[in-house]
């Protein structure tokens, strides 16, 4: 498992502070409204080339521990109630965390998102999938991605 701040940190000398990819002056936003707004990941990194494919992937590996996180009910997002976009529940899957009211896996997301897929190409696989529970979960990671770079940020000053 990466560290947040192996791959994103914050520092108000980089961006005015903005949570930034390490090694670069990109914010972690622009990963996230790339994806959610159906872009595939090797146009975000031809995009931001001073963005390494591994930091990239890793940012999305920590959105899927997010995520996974919230649905346990180990939610470390600010979101008033993550359990709302995804949640495990042992009777479906087998406890895996799903997006609410549906069977697809949330890991699915996550994984096809790093293996170059757009978003609509997964809600084509996955019809029970909404566009809009995908962007909330997006929303859901990057909102905790971003608050752990501003708490290490805080806690290294």
């Amino acid at each position: 498992m990466v560290a947040t701040q192996q791959v994103v940190h914050s520092d108000p000398e980089i961006v005015s502070g903005t949570p930034v990819f390490v090694g670069s002056r990109v914010p972690l936003q622009n990963l996230f409204d790339y994806l959610k707004h159906g872009d595939p990941l090797d146009e975000f990194l031809d995009d931001f080339p001073s963005v390494s494919r591994e930091r990239a992937l890793a940012a999305i590996e920590l959105a899927r521990d997010a995520l996974l996180d919230a649905a346990y009910g180990r939610g470390r997002s600010r979101a008033a109630n993550p359990q709302s976009v995804v949640h495990s529940d042992p009777e479906i899957v087998g406890g895996a965390p799903v997006f609410v009211g549906t069977r697809v896996p949330v890991q699915t997301l996550t994984d096809h998102l790093a293996g170059g897929y757009v978003l609509a190409g997964i809600i084509d696989q996955f019809p029970s999938l909404r566009w809009e529970q995908a962007v909330a979960a997006l929303e859901l990671a990057q909102d905790v991605l971003l608050n752990d770079a501003y708490a290490d940020a805080r806690s290294a000053r």
